[in-house]
């Protein structure tokens, strides 16, 4: 029996995000594989994660180091293996692995530090992530996209061993019976500059619709910042949200607003579009790529733009043809097909 070591790190390096989910959907998939013998190396810290929580495995499955370093440390240390041997070696966030019989895989989710992040801190990631791929068997990217964006920043890669894998969006996301799509608009995920969440606050500013924000709790900035332009009746907060929550946002938001300027793949997008929310995002990068036909996506991040995109899902006619175009588009990205590729891959690797 071939034995694939997945590297949780992910799991201590956040509490909840896209890319702990799809980990988490991955492992829990292969853990009823009988032809393979998962392990999974993690730290102490991992079950802090919000999907970590709901991977139900044996303690013999799991494989920690006898001296755990500082996170900040261990994340970009490779990984020193002695009481296994694995077949295949993946990690969460592109750590190596000292064993010259392991093969390698290394999942690219997005090349966000190449482009907007501090010199030193895009220096420091990007070494590591550089070698990692360098170094790997496979490559997977999340999207035709972002394999582009590795065929930009890493030119002489061998294109052979570079595979498009898109994320998957599970079950847990479905259209609600009954649930009313009243005045508020919704926001999820990260609020670094890039993705122009003060582009929507701004343009809000000049209507009555409330925002639902479904991400970290917000700095006292942005209290004051939300405060001045909204008005504390018109924004609520959602921090560390499981699917089955994040789902009844979906479901009760009029739309769901995703103005990012670069994704690796965008997967709030496609949730939404399972859940029966129309999703309002900017053509660029991948967007275009994952979200599908739809007269909601913007050219620029401008508030005239934006006020005339909200006009569209007043419409009752117009959004019921966005909600079914979205349903039919999320089809494409199933967890099932997902893990299926991944496990063509550990096939082929073995």
């Amino acid at each position: 029996m071939k034995t694939i070591l997945f590297d949780n790190i992910i799991y201590s390096l956040q509490q909840t995000g896209g890319i702990s989910s799809q980990w988490a959907m991955l492992q829990n998939v292969m853990l009823h594989n009988v032809a393979i013998n998962s392990m999974f190396l993690e730290r102490n810290d991992a079950i802090n994660n919000i999907y970590r929580k709901n991977i139900r495995t044996s303690e013999d499955k799991i494989v920690k180091l006898s001296h755990q370093l500082p996170l900040i440390i261990d994340r970009y240390s490779n990984v020193d293996i002695h009481d296994i041997n694995p077949s295949i070696f993946h990690s969460s966030y592109y750590r190596c692995v000292k064993n010259k019989v392991a093969k390698s895989v290394v999942t690219v989710h997005d090349f966000t530090y190449e482009r907007y992040m501090s010199v030193f801190r895009r220096y420091v990631h990007c070494k590591q992530k550089y070698n990692a791929i360098n170094n790997a068997d496979v490559v997977v990217c999340v999207s035709q996209n972002t394999r582009n964006d590795l065929l930009h920043f890493l030119p002489n890669i061998d294109k052979d061993k570079i595979k498009v894998v898109y994320n998957g969006v599970p079950e847990d996301f479905r259209e609600i019976g009954g649930t009313p799509r009243g005045d508020r608009l919704l926001y999820v995920g990260s609020r670094a500059r890039y993705k122009n969440f003060d582009f929507v606050v701004e343009a809000l500013s000049e209507t009555s619709y409330h925002l639902d924000i479904c991400g970290v709790p917000l700095s006292i900035k942005e209290q004051k910042y939300l405060n001045r332009k909204l008005g504390k009746e018109r924004y609520k907060v959602y921090s560390n949200v499981d699917n089955h929550r994040l789902n009844e946002l979906y479901n009760q938001a009029k739309c769901l607003i995703y103005p990012s300027s670069y994704e690796g793949f965008g997967l709030p997008i496609v949730e939404a579009q399972k859940s029966g929310c129309p999703v309002m995002a900017l053509n660029t990068s991948s967007i275009p790529e994952v979200i599908g036909e739809t007269p909601l996506l913007m050219s620029n991040a401008i508030s005239k733009e934006f006020l005339s995109k909200l006009k569209l899902i007043e419409s009752p006619t117009i959004v019921d043809e966005i909600v079914e175009a979205g349903k039919q588009n999320a089809l494409k990205y199933s967890v099932k097909q997902m893990v299926n590729l991944y496990k063509g891959i550990y096939e082929e690797l073995c």
